[in-house]
């Protein structure tokens, strides 16, 4: 028994009643602007081929407000727009986890959004002027965001359940609440073969989205997620500002 081989994120180019996920394998990890997912508002003037280093600035609302594109990027000039991204729960195909055939996991999966890669844990409600990192994003602000995450996710099932098959959702809406306040401390799960009703604050292991069963060993399958990004009046501004997605799961 062992770990997957290759653990990897696909995002849609297509449209939501067809999918397309071509060519659209970002790794994790990366340097130098590789393996990205980059938001902007609509209009904000990044292109598939703008640099990290080059990509645009987004102008702090006079109220919070959903950031409406985003942009998968393989390598730091080279990207393609998630086209079912829109910062709301209209379409469901937009991101998946991609898992190989060679895994034995022991535990449900679960992920979250972290300030770094050390996976510092959040503070909630603290912002920090001039952070060089995804602090502000992940810890949110108390008028803002009710001190949960400006980053809001959601799950489709476990994927692959140990004692079912993969589960792929329909096109249409994700769950029925979405805001920038929705967050629930500590763990949510979807039922089976089914979105959260109410999208999760991302904001570290403090509030998170565990799958609702252990997924099958040794199966390829897919897990199927989605992300929404906020803005505030009250985020602070920083310099190259990123945050991480993790995954985490337990394997024998």
């Amino acid at each position: 028994m062992a770990d997957f081989t290759t653990v990897t994120i696909d995002y849609n180019k297509g449209t939501d009643g067809t999918p397309d996920w071509t060519g659209t394998t970002i790794a994790f990890g990366g340097t130098s602007g590789a393996n990205e997912f980059r938001f902007q508002r609509t209009g904000g003037g990044g292109t598939t081929t703008t640099a990290s280093a080059s990509w645009p600035n987004i102008i702090k609302p006079g109220a919070t407000a959903a950031v409406e594109e985003m942009y998968a990027f393989s390598a730091d000039a080279t990207g393609i727009k998630v086209t079912t991204y829109d910062g709301g729960r209209t379409f469901a195909r937009v991101l998946r986890f991609s898992f190989d055939a060679l895994g034995s996991p022991a535990s449900a999966m679960q992920f979250s959004a972290f300030q770094d890669t050390a996976d510092t844990t959040p503070t909630p409600g603290t912002q920090t002027a001039n952070a060089t990192d995804g602090r502000n994003i992940i810890n949110g602000h108390t008028t803002d965001t009710s001190n949960t995450s400006y980053l809001k996710g959601n799950a489709y099932g476990s994927g692959f359940p140990a004692a079912g098959a993969q589960e792929t959702p329909a096109a249409g809406n994700i769950g029925t609440t979405l805001a920038v306040t929705s967050g629930t401390a500590g763990s949510v799960s979807p039922g089976a073969a089914a979105w959260l009703a109410t999208w999760q604050s991302l904001q570290g292991w403090i509030q998170y989205i565990t799958a609702p069963s252990v997924a099958k060993v040794l199966q390829a399958f897919f897990w199927y997620i989605s992300l929404a990004m906020f803005i505030g009046p009250n985020e602070q501004t920083g310099n190259m500002v990123f945050s991480v997605l993790t995954l985490q799961y337990t394997w024998t």
